[in-house]
């Protein structure tokens, strides 16, 4: 549909099993270890995704997309400044446009900080 919006979560994650899991045992971000912050440390357990986090992206008003940081490159590579991750974006066809900045990210300290963040922002979108 054209004009329609995409809600790109991007997070600083590498592909397969063993980076996954290295990522989750890093944690929340300290001040000493807030660049090896990702999404998914406080939005997944050992097992799998939390039950709020999937309901949350289930009941947003916009479709939403996780992609890992290499899908994104792989996918958005072209006219993109240097970034960092994790970021969310909103896609309006083919514009990206930055909601929440890494910044804003690492200062997530759990499930709901992040999702608290993700409301207020859309709601202003």
């Amino acid at each position: 549909m054209p004009g329609s919006k995409i809600l790109l979560i991007v997070d600083n994650t590498d592909s397969g099993m063993l980076p996954s899991l290295k990522d989750f045992s890093a944690g929340t971000p300290t001040a000493s270890r807030a660049r090896t912050f990702t999404i998914s440390s406080i939005t997944h357990s050992p097992v799998g995704i939390k039950k709020e986090w999937k309901r949350f992206l289930k009941d947003l008003e916009i479709p939403s997309r996780t992609l890992e940081k290499s899908e994104f490159l792989s996918e958005f590579r072209s006219g993109l400044p240097q970034m960092t991750f994790p970021v969310v974006f909103v896609q309006k066809g083919t514009e990206l446009a930055v909601l929440i900045s890494t910044e804003e990210l690492n200062q997530c300290r759990n499930l709901n900080d992040l999702i608290v963040l993700m409301r207020r922002r859309l709601l202003f979108e």
